[in-house]
């Protein structure tokens, strides 16, 4: 590992914090230390280092970050971030096409193997070969709080490489939930074919082990959920069909995953004074909260006395998450909420909050769909939402209500940090909500500027 020196830092925070997957919005901060992995290939024309840095923020809080940087010479490729140690520069190797195609050869064990050695901190492991050799690659452009490049294969293959961002210890979620569910037969998550797991092992960060990459297969013939469905709200055309598949994919999910990793018993009180703490947690993130605080304590007070059955979920499971094919519905990313602990995502939680993360997903599609927010569409959504409730089987409304709201709070504040102009919906929600309405739908001066 090679440390970056001090002059390249503040080109390093630049990059970093105008990022979309950088997490800390809001807060200020600076990279405090950075360092680079041995390339992935060495040999190649532009090489591919796996980076890390150190984000220090004024608020005493600190973050360890991923970076993908490739080594080039000359004036061609992409600008420059900062100097390369030993001469060149380093570029940001997820606007670097060819760049990238030779590092998705080298991660899938294509061509010659140059996986980094004992000492290196990293490791490649392969769960099973790649579809066929990788033609060329490209950053998908609708990236959040990781970053995902798609590596074109012959004919319509594709291999979907996750690179994550904020770092933390531990295995990733993803990794491990596909790994298992694929063994268990599940048709609707994604393939596994390979990860990138390190050791970091450095005098200013304390991760340990920790998993840097995965590589799952593309759907072929696929449709983004969240366009798909957003597009039906727009034009009034009932969705209840492919709601009630969703909710039955989901389930199939839900019960291999009770099965793979177990279940456990939530108790009720616990799970609501956790839900009131986050609530004041978001109110001083998010102070337009603030005037709905007791309402929703209430919402989760309901919870109290009862004993609620747990196991992994998905954790963020909304229409984005999801993908239509002519096969059935696929579900993806199983990391949990971005903005939760890696300790948070990992316990075992109530289903419902997955299908909560689905009802507020269903009024996000309603609430963006053009036009007013008039009775039409408000149909269009109980719709929606009752054909994905009975898909999925038996609906407890106090659990559900409770997650839901759960859920709506954390929206608003990540509306409230990256996406001010949308803060509307989640807070419209709150509101129909604290006053008992079923629709979940905010009214139009409620929804998000345009």
């Amino acid at each position: 590992m090679t440390a970056l020196p001090a002059e390249a830092l503040p080109d390093l925070w630049e990059h970093i914090s105008g990022a979309r997957w950088f997490a800390g919005k809001g807060r200020g901060g600076r990279v405090a230390a950075a360092l680079l992995f041995g390339a992935v290939d060495p040999g190649a024309a532009h090489p591919v280092h796996h980076g890390l840095a150190q984000v220090r923020h004024d608020d005493g809080g600190g973050d360890t970050y991923q970076l993908l940087l490739s080594r080039r010479r000359g004036t061609d490729g992409p600008p420059a971030i900062c100097p390369a140690p030993g001469g060149g520069r380093l570029c940001d190797a997820a606007e670097d096409s060819p760049a990238l195609a030779a590092w998705a050869r080298a991660l899938l064990g294509q061509g010659e193997e140059t996986a980094a050695g004992p000492g290196e901190g990293w490791r490649i492991e392969r769960f099973r070969r790649a579809p066929s050799p990788v033609r060329a690659a490209h950053r998908l452009s609708a990236e959040q709080s990781n970053t995902t490049v798609v590596a074109e294969c012959d004919g319509e293959d594709a291999v979907m490489i996750k690179l994550f961002r904020r770092l933390e210890p531990g295995e990733n979620l993803d990794i491990t939930t596909c790994a298992e569910l694929n063994r268990a037969g599940v048709a609707a998550i994604p393939t596994l074919y390979a990860a990138v797991h390190a050791d970091i092992t450095v005098s200013w960060s304390t991760l340990g082990p920790t998993d840097l990459v995965m590589a799952t297969g593309r759907f072929p013939d696929a449709s983004d959920g969240w366009r798909l469905v957003r597009s039906r709200a727009a034009e009034g055309r009932d969705v209840s069909s492919e709601m009630a598949e969703l909710g039955r994919a989901l389930a199939v999910v839900h019960a291999a995953m009770a099965d793979r990793f177990g279940t456990s018993i939530l108790d009720g009180d616990q799970v609501a004074a956790r839900m009131t703490g986050e609530l004041d947690d978001a109110v001083a993130a998010a102070p337009a909260l603030a005037t709905h605080r007791e309402a929703l304590a209430a919402v989760f007070d309901r919870l109290r006395g009862r004993s609620l059955v747990a196991h992994r979920v998905h954790g963020d499971f909304h229409l984005g998450q999801t993908l239509s094919t002519p096969a059935g519905w696929r579900i993806i990313d199983f990391e949990g909420e971005p903005l939760r602990s890696a300790a948070e995502r990992r316990s075992p939680d109530s289903p419902w909050r997955d299908v909560a993360g689905m009802t507020r997903s269903l009024s996000y599609a309603a609430s963006d769909a053009p036009g007013p927010a008039d009775a039409g569409r408000r149909e269009w959504l109980e719709r929606a939402r009752a054909a994905f409730l009975a898909g999925y089987g038996h609906r407890d409304d106090a659990v559900l209500r409770a997650y839901e709201a759960n859920k709506a709070v954390y929206e608003t504040v990540y509306e409230t940090l990256n996406r001010p102009g949308w803060v509307g919906i989640p807070l419209g929600a709150i509101t129909a909500m604290c006053s008992g309405a079923a629709a979940l739908l905010p009214d139009t001066a409620e929804r998000k500027d345009r």
